[in-house]
């Protein structure tokens, strides 16, 4: 009897130590590969490669394997990246980067990482005219509106003036939830070539709360890009997500918002104010100017400019005209200055000698040079990459281009990575 009970406590003792064994084993393959308990980060830039030969560049996504890619070294997409097609934008929306189509593709595709942490393609649509601005309205959302006017024919009769159409797109999936149209401030005109009414070209979007708010100039519908009203600086206020127009107001202390293709035309600050920016730059698309380069203010919970204040950045000392601006916080924005504008119509986005880089204080309205960074050019600025305080540019002289670390408090940069290709569009860091 002592036998049989002894052999029956050493299989207990065997199963106990196979059951713990087993445990064991089960919890530390599963710190190891249960991606739910653990998340990877990875930073990602738009890049737009050099031509080749006669053909036009081509645009990369291009994943890095650490930030320090952006500090030190050479960014490249020789046998690496996944080319696009054409010259395209890019955005980002919390842990999505959209790529979009600009004249040859009418594609908008959205890239994120996998449970893998590879970076792939998690959907797409295509549109009908150009997509010109966009916004991350919040974590999950990016609103999209296309660059649609009226303009003559060759016969010199007048197309029907097209209502601006918002994309709405789910930043999960990459997918168009739905499209809104509105016509935000179009006037008509008389249905001649001599008057062919006006159409808005959006250059900024932020919402606030239940109000979107819409900064826009005012174009000939007739192609031509020509700037009309242009002492004046307008905002539409939408009540969203309906899209019902609650009115439209402006500002007669500086020109029409924002700069064509640039998206941060308007921007909310840490406290809910949202501060515009006016460029008045002839070699920046306008074609006349009457007003300032200037700074306006809607403060928080108000749908009015704010009236008690207006920064003259062109007259101010080291000002100038604002070709980009972007918000980096506390207060400070980062902004590209044109030093001259009598160079001619458009060539602030051609040129590699025509801007540099300010630190602006939006607070005490002052302008500071940043140290570090050359007199430069840049055609295209996405959303900028803000890190621990420090923003991550890209900016090209005649000769090379480079990845610039700002520092806002310091008004300091220093040079980083160097980019073998004409520019950086954007630069973004997402999570799986």
């Amino acid at each position: 009897m002592k036998i049989i009970n002894c052999i029956k406590y050493l299989m207990l003792l065997a199963v106990v130590s196979i059951l713990t064994t087993s445990c064991s084993s089960d919890d530390d393959r599963g710190a190891i590969v249960d991606s739910s308990q653990t998340s990877t980060s990875k930073y990602v830039v738009g890049f737009e490669a050099f031509p080749v030969g006669d053909a036009s560049s081509v645009d990369y996504i291009l994943e890095l394997p650490s930030l320090e890619s952006l500090t030190t070294g050479e960014i490249s997409v020789e046998g690496q990246g996944i080319p696009q097609k054409g010259w395209r934008f890019f955005h980002g929306v919390e842990n999505t980067v959209f790529t979009v189509g600009y004249g040859d593709d009418d594609k908008c595709i959205a890239y994120g990482l996998d449970t893998e942490s590879k970076l792939v393609e998690k959907g797409n649509f295509t549109f009908e005219s150009t997509l010109n601005n966009y916004a991350a309205i919040d974590d999950n959302t990016l609103l999209a509106v296309e660059l649609t006017f009226g303009g003559t024919s060759q016969e010199g009769s007048i197309q029907a003036l097209s209502d601006k159409r918002f994309h709405i797109i789910d930043a999960e999936t990459g997918k168009l939830q739905k499209i809104v149209e509105h016509p935000i401030d179009i006037t008509v005109g008389d249905g001649t070539a001599a008057n062919p009414g006006t159409i808005p070209w959006v250059t900024g979007m932020v919402l606030q709360g239940d109000k979107l708010f819409v900064s826009y100039q005012k174009l000939l519908a007739d192609g031509s890009t020509v700037t009309v009203d242009v002492g004046r600086a307008y905002v539409a206020v939408f009540k969203y997500p309906e899209f019902e127009l609650e009115k439209i107001i402006y500002d007669d202390r500086t020109s029409p918002i924002g700069i064509n293709g640039h998206s941060t035309g308007i921007e909310k600050t840490e406290n809910g104010d949202i501060y515009s920016n006016s460029s008045s730059a002839l070699s920046a698309g306008f074609t006349s100017v009457t007003k300032p380069s200037g700074i306006l203010r809607i403060k928080n919970g108000t749908t009015e400019f704010d009236k008690d204040y207006f920064f003259d950045v062109e007259n101010a000392p080291n000002g100038g005209k604002i070709f980009w601006m972007d918000y980096v916080g506390n207060g400070k924005a980062i902004a590209r200055i044109i030093i001259d504008d009598t160079i001619g119509p458009w060539k602030a986005f051609l040129e590699k000698d025509v801007l540099k880089m300010v630190v602006i204080d939006l607070v005490n309205k002052t302008v500071t040079d940043v140290q570090g960074v050359p007199i430069h050019g840049q055609r295209y600025t996405s959303p900028m990459f803000v890190e621990d305080g420090k923003a991550y540019i890209s900016a090209s002289t005649a000769t090379e281009t480079h990845v610039y670390i700002v520092d806002p408090k310091t008004a300091t940069a220093t040079k980083g990575a160097k980019v073998q290709g004409v520019s950086l569009k954007g630069i973004f860091k997402v999570t799986n």
